[in-house]
């Protein structure tokens, strides 16, 4: 393990990540990253454009297999698992770009999220236990405040709203591990408050891992935060120590970018 690993509590670990690499070529997009995260922590990955994150989480949710290196889900090896069966070990996880159905209303959107995670094909005839996964998609809509938009299709949403759609959507399936993948691109400074009086909602079981390219609502709403360039890890630390962090302000900061 790097020397600079960053590390999680004593508590129950939920993800490790062992000397991670993925390469394209020539091209080292994730470059021997560690991690450790305990249950119900909330971890930042923050980092300039083209640091490696997206790849990192599209490893840790199994749309990449990494070229060397050890994934670890509630202490089983995950590393050539697939992404459709990492939400058996409770993962859900949004994407950069929304992946809704922009012809189906909300409401089914999120069904088919709860459907989804539950492996099972849909069928003409009802039963207690659509019921009850419709009745789960309705929580999640009042969760993200969707309750008024249950019967509107995607396509007429804003923005905004679908980006409150994709979050709920990863919540409907009421997961342990949460990956958001950017959820404040795009939002208005009144939705980004929303988005952090929501993650900071968030029960105590369910472990975040945030992709943020916006500075002020990762380091509200997490823990712990990792920063990454050129597929590395450079520091590693708490909100307050990673704002001071000399490294990060010349190398992430430095950029010109909130990002």
């Amino acid at each position: 393990m790097s020397p600079n690993a960053i590390m999680s509590s004593d508590r129950e670990q939920v993800l490790r990540l062992r000397s991670i690499v993925m390469a394209f070529g020539r091209l080292f997009a994730v470059n021997g990253v560690d991690l450790d995260v305990a249950k119900g922590e909330h971890l930042a990955i923050l980092g300039p454009n083209g640091a490696g994150k997206t790849t990192l989480f599209n490893v840790i949710s199994g749309d990449l297999t990494p070229t060397r290196g050890t994934v670890m889900i509630k202490g089983v090896d995950c590393t050539s698992l697939p992404s459709r069966r990492r939400p058996r070990f409770g993962m859900a996880r949004t994407y950069q770009k929304a992946r809704s159905f922009p012809g189906l209303s909300v409401e089914d959107n999120l069904y088919l999220a709860v459907v989804g995670k539950r492996g099972r094909h849909l069928s003409l005839w009802r039963s207690g236990t659509d019921r009850s996964w419709r009745e789960q998609a309705r929580a999640a809509a009042e969760t993200v405040w969707l309750t008024e938009e249950l019967a509107t299709p995607v396509s007429d949403l804003s923005h905004g709203q679908k980006r409150q759609l994709e979050i709920g959507m990863a919540v409907a399936t009421d997961p342990d591990i949460l990956l958001l993948d950017e959820p404040a691109s795009g939002l208005s400074r009144g939705e980004r408050e929303w988005l952090i009086e929501l993650l900071s909602d968030l029960g105590a079981d369910i472990t975040l891992l945030l992709i943020e390219h916006d500075m002020d609502v990762a380091l509200r709403v997490v823990d712990r935060v990792m920063v990454m360039a050129d597929g590395q890890q450079i520091a590693a630390g708490t909100p307050s120590e990673i704002e001071h962090d000399p490294v990060v302000l010349q190398t992430y900061l430095g950029t010109g970018a909130s990002a």
